[in-house]
């Protein structure tokens, strides 16, 4: 039997994932025996692991969908940790009986969110927000997800607001550096974009293009206005971090994805609507093409958490992918 080339990326995905969360248990038990420098090296380990791990499943997901991964993760919480007489040794501990029982909420609630997904991926692209609530809030201590509303405290562990990470419909960063792209990987894109963009769409018929199917969706103009107004809005926040000598905040008072609401663009003529995103793009890349290497650690706070000039190209970079495949799924050109 021929190898299959996809195991040793598994077996690395698997080795690297359980190694990941081991090593940081160990780093947490190290502190409270005052082995700091113990910890120091089982936390940059696992940082070392995590890395391979998730290098080696970007090879393997170009074969996934996530439809597939929601019936697979399904299955993983639905599969019962604890059974047989290793609940009987549990039930007489009170720390593991809590754990048990926290599981079982948590694990309900996930199950519940991956089938809404699930469900709502069956003849659509994406999940919308009348399936899933625009923003969720996962609890530190238990894994608890919320939806919509940050919680006064998690109705499971008790733990406080505090400790509840955000996840919305896009992020400019992570503590993972999920996508996180390289300087010159950044301005090719930014500079390729307004062309890609016009290779779909010109041609086309102008109402079909401001057409859409229901009020959760954007029509193909919309998503090219919103890519034009949040061009708009890096080039601001760049323009604030590199200006200020500290480390500002750029929150603004309007969302990203509602910066084009009311500007009219699904009524925009096709021609007019790619010189304004022409005319936008040609400032964030004057912007990026003049930094010096020293300015892409310069640093500012989103809603709080600090963000890099690095982290906010990489933002725009990828949201124009991101959209950029959806309007190519749009008219019909999946990749």
């Amino acid at each position: 039997m021929e190898p299959n080339p996809r195991d040793p990326l598994m077996a690395e995905v698997d080795r690297g994932g359980r190694a990941y969360i081991r090593n940081l248990a160990l780093a947490e038990v190290a502190v409270l025996r005052g082995q700091f420098n113990v910890a120091k090296v089982l936390r940059a380990l696992a940082h070392a692991q995590r890395v391979q791990a998730t290098a080696a499943a970007r090879l393997l997901v170009h074969d996934l969908n996530p439809a597939e991964a929601f019936r697979t993760i399904l299955a993983e919480l639905e599969n019962p940790s604890i059974s047989g007489s290793a609940a009987m040794t549990i039930s007489s501990d009170p720390l593991l009986r809590s754990w048990v029982e926290e599981s079982i909420v948590v694990r309900a609630r996930a199950q519940d969110l991956a089938r809404r997904a699930l469900a709502r991926l069956k003849g659509h692209s994406d999940v919308t927000e009348t399936d899933v609530a625009q923003t969720l809030w996962g609890c530190y201590g238990c894994g608890y997800v919320a939806e919509d509303t940050l919680p006064d405290a998690c109705p499971v562990c008790s733990a406080p607001a505090t400790e509840f990470a955000w996840f919305g419909p896009f992020y400019s960063s992570t503590p993972e550096h999920l996508g996180q792209l390289r300087p010159a990987e950044i301005l090719a894109i930014l500079v390729a974009v307004p062309d890609e963009v016009e290779a779909v769409i010109a041609g086309r018929d102008e109402a079909w293009l401001a057409h859409t199917t229901s009020r959760e969706e954007w029509s193909i103009k919309e998503i090219v206005g919103h890519m034009l107004e949040t061009d708009l809005l890096f080039a601001r926040r760049m323009r604030t971090v590199l200006e200020d000598p500290g480390v500002p905040s750029i929150d603004t008072p309007v969302p990203p994805w509602k910066l084009h609401e009311g500007h009219g663009y699904e009524e925009l003529p096709v021609p007019d609507l790619l010189g304004r995103l022409r005319q936008a793009r040609a400032g964030s890349v004057n912007l990026v093409r003049g930094l010096r290497p020293e300015d892409w650690t310069r640093r500012a706070t989103i809603g709080g958490s600090t963000t890099t000039v690095l982290d906010l190209g990489t933002w725009l970079a990828n949201h124009d992918r991101g959209h950029l495949a959806q309007i190519r799924q749009l008219v019909g050109l999946v990749l």
